[in-house]
């Protein structure tokens, strides 16, 4: 335990020297939300929402899920395989410390970068946009289930790309047609039936149903969770697997 907060020190002390990634990544929800906040229309109940306000719910899950996607996908592969390409990887595995707790370091690190999107988010919505104040003991599991489900996916790209520029263009072959399945460019009440059903069976699509439920005081359907479930286990098993073969 020790090690892994070490190592989670100096991992969150290089990251802030990097200072564009982690900013970009908290400072962009933040901004989605402000640009379509003011919108009158999210303000007004929605029956396409069951009633609810979209500042309640399209609005925040959208900028949750844009920062746990923006980490996942982009900041933690790319880290990681830089740290490949750089031997850092291999010079772990001749010392006491294990590859594993720098793993561990990163998803504990990246998490928090979430997390505190997550609350700069609430804070100005509420603060500014006439947010409802959510459900925080019901939105907050979800979030982690995202963070469980969403993180391994990144580490799975780490695992098998042997370079960051690769694992960069995985990303983005990722985000593209996962963005759109869940929703970010165009509303996913909005797709035809059976693309709200393709969405619903990945893993950004799930969570942003799911996040988008528990923020608005529903509970998320279970098919949801069990997606991201299935994701955390799947891509998790891989992940570990590759990583032992490299």
């Amino acid at each position: 335990m020790r090690t892994l907060t070490r190592l989670t020190v100096v991992e969150t002390r290089l990251m802030l020297r990097e200072v564009t990634p982690p900013l970009f990544t908290v400072l962009l929800p933040v901004a989605l939300l402000l640009v379509f906040g003011w919108s009158p229309g999210t303000r007004v109940p929605d029956a396409a929402l069951g009633g609810h306000r979209g500042i309640d719910t399209v609005l925040p899950s959208m900028s949750v899920m844009v920062s746990l996607a923006m980490v996942a996908f982009f900041m933690l592969p790319v880290v990681l395989t830089t740290y490949r390409e750089k031997g850092i990887l291999r010079r772990f595995a001749t010392t006491p410390v294990k590859p594993s707790a720098l793993l561990g370091a990163q998803v504990l690190m990246n998490g928090a970068v979430v997390l505190v999107s997550t609350a700069l988010t609430l804070a100005v919505g509420v603060t500014l946009m006439d947010m409802r104040l959510p459900d925080l003991p019901l939105v907050l599991p979800v979030l982690l289930l995202g963070v469980l489900g969403l993180f391994p996916v990144g580490l799975l790209v780490a695992a098998a790309a042997g370079s960051a520029k690769t694992a960069t263009g995985w990303a983005f072959a990722l985000w593209f047609p996962s963005a759109f399945f869940a929703g970010l460019y165009v509303p996913a009440e909005q797709l035809p039936p059976a693309l709200r059903r393709v969405g619903d069976w990945t893993p950004l699509g799930a969570f942003r149903q799911a996040i988008q439920a528990a923020w608005a005081g529903d509970a998320p359907r279970p098919l949801h969770l069990a997606v991201l479930a299935a994701t955390c286990l799947i891509a998790g098993g891989l992940s570990v697997r590759l990583y032992r073969a490299t």
